[in-house]
This record gives structure tokens, C-alpha cells and sequence, in this order.
């Protein structure tokens, strides 16, 4: 009997909660025009607010997205500070040639680049390469350059011609004794001056000669054109260009005492004096030149542009990772080409004896032999670091085929800066240039080159170009940035419209409705009963509008993204601007592809409805408070 009793009583709450559905529909189909405008606006709320949390959404995706593809790295170039004509003779033409050639100012510091607002991810610096003299030849030699000789003079002449020579003895180099030579000084110094040498017939000359021209003069007449004979140049001579780390040259008596491309005769005991055994010394370091690899310390690999923009890319093993960089660790990456002559692979390790530091572009080491890799004391530089590394990775590079001063030498080996103790090489610089792309570069957030502009151009330095490398995502940035500033004025406006409706409608249809709430209860309705029959036909009419709204702003998003987002193409050729996008050839890059899910339009319903509740409730309690006649009466009044 009871449970039949149960099942009654649960129909007529049941029948009660549809009546109570039923009435309160009805009540709100009295007042159509209130019922549909509210409708409508809370519609509007819901669009505004999907639509504005969808392209939230999407920008926010955008951006991480972005910052796994985007790096942006700048590098910095001392400008030159002048530009002279020079007048080199040409000994074969017989006349001056004249070229322009920029004059570098006074050495600039990277200190200066050291800054408050600068924002470096990776810090600026000025990096040196390294010469390692490994055990195994890498590079080839003969007898082209680098020969440190003895030859007799078979005429007396002036060596403004090719000048017959034989050689008496061969101290470096792939020349054999008895050979012929032809020497000539062929070009002037660029100063407008020629001052060609002369020789004495049976004197005995020490040279150090690097393969010069087609031989030309009245001593080669005999000598056929397609026979393609060459002179040789007498090239650098004893003196050092030891450097300091600021740049100051090292004073070396025998450099201050002569030319650049001065020789010596030799006479009996000749090396037993001090210039003697500087020849010996360095006839001893030429040969390093074939077993020398350069090696370039980085702080990422991202600062080297062949990598930045995939001319190198890593084909074998892994790229040196970030904790690597930072902690140090002794591993290294190293071209094809080494690891075929090494005989290395991955995971090999490969011994590092690092000899001598040039502040220089790195494919520099590929042009031509340094000056001179004696110090100021006239000895080879001696070993300032050796350990070994690990091969972590080998690239392939063609860079080596662009022949910009930031390309890659040919045989590099690139290796983390902390992996070398702070200045160990400050006794053994060879040779220092002023700061340039090939070797100083840094790396700072996307998005911040003009905050570090406006930084730099605070400290009022002059004389360095800064450029920038983004890959386009400045561009990019701007087209995030205009959909963002949209996404905040959607949900700006969403937010204060679903207010001020929810508040407006909330406060009309509880409180215009006073009377039936009091003739209700009087009726014996609980305050339960009484608010679900007002709130019931309220809350149905916001959830529909909330769900059309929000339907229809999900849908929006993805078209709104597509109609505010120009796919951006752009030419990323060098140029003198301050941003270029660095890529070497045109790119296309389009984020309207971008995933538009349906998480941010329902979460946007749920909060507007959550919102209407509250404030729905609120307004209902403040009328429940009153006692039913209280109401009667203030109406009445």
C-alpha cells in the first residue's frame, strides 16, 4: 500500500513540474516581443563571446606553434668607415690597377652589445675560430703555396718579370732540388708604389712562395702559352701578427722591422741567428696547414645562418642539444666530408688540439693560410686546449659554394663555446678583424626586435649595422596581433552586452511578474515552487539563445580567421633593411589550417548560462524576501 502511496505522490510532482513547465512557457509567449528580443540578444552575447574565446584559442595555438618553427637571431657588422681607391701595380700589364676598398674605423668591442633591454636568449658575442692540428691529413699540399725554399739566383735581375731560380734546398713544400722557379713581385702593396726587388746571380735566397700567375718576361720566351707555367710570389715572411683580445697587436721586433713579404739571403751560420731559426720555425708550420681543420665555438647552432636557413643541415646522428651548449659538454658536429677522410661516424670520438684563435669569419680559413702562425717570440703557437669529443652529429653544407663571409668553412667542426675554458687562447690570437656576420650573431624572443632596437639605439653607438633574421615572423606577428586585438574586443563586448541583457531581462521578468509570485504562494506554492515557475520559461528561452549563439560563433571562428588572415609571402633575397626574413628564396606561410575546435564555444555557453542563473536568482531571492501581501500592497499603492 505504501509503495503504491509513493508511486502517486511521485505523479503528482511529476504532473506538477510539467504544469509548472507548461505555465511558465506560457507566460513568457504573453509578452512575445520581450521573449524574442531577449532571445536574440542573449544570441548576439553567446556569438560574441564563442567567437571571441575561438580565435583566443586559435591565436594562442598559433603562437606556440610558431615559436617551435620561429627563431629570431641578428648579426652585427662594423661598418666601414671610409672607402679609398687603391693603385696596385700589375707586373704582366705593366701598369697600376685601381680598386675600391673600404676602410674599417677603430676596432668596436662586443662589450658594447652588452646592454640593459637587449632580452638575449642567446647572448652577442664576437667568436674566434680555432685551429686544431689533427693527426690525419685532411687538406691537400704540394708544391703550389706554402713552400719554404732555398734558391740561387741564374741571373741578376729585378723581379718585376719572371726571374729564373733554382732550387738549392727544400725546407717545406713539394718542390725537389734542382728544380727551376720563376719569382716575381708582381703586385704592389696598393699604396701607389712599386718598388720591385732585385737578385744577384749565385746568390742564395730563403723564400717562403705561394703559386702566383702565368710566367711572363724576356727569361720565358721559350716557354709555350698552353704549357701553362707559373710563377711564384715570395709571400709572408718571418714576422708575427700576434694580436691581444683587444685587438692590439703584439709587438714583434722582426714585424716592425720589415715588409710583409720580406726574404733573406743566406750566408754562412745564416741559422744560427735569430732570423734563421725563425725560418726553420716556420718552414716546420707549414706543413700544420694540411693537418689544421678550424673549429668554431657556438652557443647554439641556430647562430650559424647556414644552419638558420637549412643550407647545413645535420644528415647523420643529432644536433647538439641546448643543456649541451650550456653545460659544456664535449661533443661536436662535423661535415661529411671530414668524417669520410676521418674515417668517423657517430659516435666516435674525434681529438681537438686547438693551437691558434683568428677572430675572423670562419670561411675565411678556406681562402687562404693565415699571415703567420708564429707568435711574437718567433715559435709556433703552442697547444692551448686539447680534449676529446664526441661526434654527436655530421651535417652536410653547401654554403661553401655561396662564398659569403657567413658561410662555413669547408672542413668545420662546430663545437659548444662552454667546452672551452673562458680564454684560453687570449696568448695565441693570429689574427683579429672587426665584429661581422660570419662571427657575431645573438638570438632574442620573437617578437622583440623593435624593443631591442629602441635599446640599442639608448646607448648611442655608431659604426655597427644590426640585422635581424626571422623567418617571416614579423609579418606573421602583425596578423597574430590583429586577430588577438579582435578576440579582445569579442569578448569585451560579449561580456558587457550578456551583462547588461541578462541584468535588464532578469530584472524584467521577475519583478514585472510580482503579482502572480505573490498570488502563488498565498495559494500555499513554496518559494521553490514559485521560483521554478518564473525561472523555468527564462532559463529554456537563454539556453536556446545561448546554443544558437554559440553554434554560430564556433562556426564564425574559422571564417573569421580565414577572411582576417592574408597568407604572407615575401622576398627573403638580401638587402640593407634591418629585418630580413633569411630564407634564400620565397615562403609561404598560411595558419588558417589551424584546428577550430568546439571547446571554447561551449564553454562560453556554459559560462553565460552560469551567469544568467546567478543573476536570475539573485533578482528571485530579492523578490522572495518580501511577504506576499507586502507585495499586494506596494502594488496596490
Amino acid at each position: 500500500m505504501y509503495e503504491d502511496e509513493g508511486r502517486a505522490d511521485e505523479l503528482i510532482y511529476e504532473e506538477v513540474y510539467i504544469m509548472t513547465f507548461y505555465y511558465s512557457i506560457k507566460q513568457m509567449s504573453r509578452s512575445p516581443l520581450k521573449s524574442i528580443l531577449f532571445f536574440l540578444l542573449v544570441g548576439v552575447s553567446a556569438f560574441l563571446l564563442a567567437l571571441g574565446g575561438g580565435l583566443s584559442k586559435m591565436n594562442a595555438e598559433m603562437m606556440r606553434e610558431f615559436e617551435d618553427i620561429f627563431t629570431t637571431v641578428g648579426t652585427v657588422d662594423q661598418k666601414d668607415e671610409s672607402v679609398v681607391t687603391i693603385a696596385q701595380w700589375e707586373a704582366d700589364k705593366k701598369d697600376y690597377v685601381y680598386r675600391r676598398h673600404g676602410v674599417p674605423g677603430k676596432w668596436i668591442s662586443n662589450a658594447v652589445l652588452d646592454f640593459e633591454g637587449a632580452g638575449y636568449m642567446l647572448e652577442a658575442k664576437q667568436r674566434p675560430y680555432f685551429g686544431a692540428r689533427i693527426e690525419e691529413k685532411v687538406r691537400g699540399g704540394g708544391d703550389r703555396y706554402l713552400l719554404v725554399v732555398e734558391l740561387t739566383a741564374e741571373v741578376s735581375d729585378v723581379l718585376e718579370h719572371s726571374v729564373p731560380m733554382r732550387v738549392n734546398k727544400v725546407l717545406g713544400g713539394g718542390l725537389h732540388v734542382g728544380d727551376t722557379v720563376y719569382i716575381c713581385d708582381h703586385y704592389g702593396d696598393g699604396d701607389g708604389s712599386y718598388e720591385p726587388r732585385r737578385v744577384e746571380k749565385g746568390k742564395t735566397y730563403i723564400m717562403e712562395l705561394n703559386e702566383s700567375s702565368p710566367v711572363h718576361g724576356p727569361w720565358v720566351e721559350h716557354i709555350a702559352p698552353e704549357e701553362y707555367v707559373f710563377e711564384y710570389a715570395a709571400g709572408n715572411s718571418v714576422a708575427s701578427c700576434q694580436y691581444t683580445m683587444d685587438g692590439d697587436r703584439v709587438f714583434d721586433a722582426a714585424a716592425e722591422a720589415e715588409d710583409w713579404n720580406t726574404f733573406d739571403e743566406v750566408t754562412e751560420g745564416f741559422y744560427e741567428t735569430e732570423r734563421g731559426k725563425r725560418w726553420l720555425e716556420l718552414a716546420k708550420s707549414q706543413e700544420y696547414d694540411f693537418y689544421t681543420v678550424p673549429v668554431e665555438p657556438v652557443d647554439g647552432t641556430e647562430l650559424l645562418l647556414p644552419f638558420y636557413r637549412n643550407e647545413a643541415q645535420i644528415t647523420e646522428g643529432r644536433d647538439i642539444t641546448e643543456e649541451e651548449y650550456k653545460e659544456g659538454k664535449p661533443v661536436c658536429l662535423i661535415p661529411v666530408e671530414l668524417s669520410r677522410i676521418l674515417r668517423k661516424g657517430v659516435g666516435d670520438s674525434l681529438t681537438l688540439p686547438l693551437y691558434y684563435a683568428a677572430y675572423a669569419p670562419a670561411e675565411r680559413f678556406d681562402g687562404s693560410f693565415l699571415t703567420s702562425i708564429l707568435n711574437a717570440r718567433g715559435k709556433v703557437y703552442p697547444v692551448f686546449c686539447e680534449q676529446d669529443y664526441e661526434i654527436a652529429g655530421i651535417y652536410e653544407n653547401t654554403s661553401v659554394l655561396a662564398g659569403g663571409e657567413h658561410d662555413l668553412a669547408k672542413h668545420e667542426v662546430i663545437v659548444p663555446w662552454n667546452s672551452i675554458p673562458e680564454n684560453a687562447w687570449e696568448d695565441n690570437i693570429a689574427r683579429f678583424e672587426p665584429m661581422s656576420e660570419g662571427n657575431t650573431s645573438f638570438r632574442i624572443p620573437n617578437g622583440t626586435i623593435d624593443d631591442f632596437m629602441e635599446a640599442w639605439e639608448k646607448q648611442g653607438v655608431e659604426g655597427l649595422d644590426i640585422k635581424f633574421y626571422d623567418k617571416g615572423y614579423s609579418q606573421l606577428q602583425s596578423g597574430i596581433e590583429n586577430r588577438k586585438l579582435m578576440a579582445g574586443i569579442f569578448l569585451v563586448s560579449g561580456c558587457m552586452l550578456a551583462v547588461m541583457i541578462l541584468c535588464f531581462f532578469s530584472n524584467l521578468f521577475i519583478t514585472g511578474q510580482q503579482e502572480r509570485i505573490a498570488v502563488e504562494r498565498l495559494l500555499g506554492r513554496t518559494k521553490k515552487q514559485c521560483a521554478l515557475s518564473i525561472l523555468t520559461g527564462l532559463f529554456v528561452l537563454a539556453l536556446a539563445g545561448t546554443a544558437a549563439g554559440s553554434v554560430a560563433g564556433w562556426a564564425a571562428t574559422g571564417s573569421a580567421v580565414e577572411a582576417t588572415e592574408s597568407t604572407t609571402e615575401f622576398d627573403t633575397t638580401f638587402s640593407n633593411t634591418v629585418i630580413d626574413s633569411g630564407d634564400g628564396e620565397e615562403t609561404e606561410i598560411t595558419a588558417a589550417g589551424q584546428k577550430n575546435g568546439a571547446e571554447m564555444a561551449a564553454l562560453a555557453g556554459c559560462m553565460l548560462m552560469l551567469a544568467e542563473v546567478l543573476i536570475s536568482v539573485g533578482f528571485m531571492r530579492q523578490v522572495l524576501r518580501k511577504e506576499p501581501l507586502q507585495i499586494l500592497g506596494g502594488l496596490e499603492e
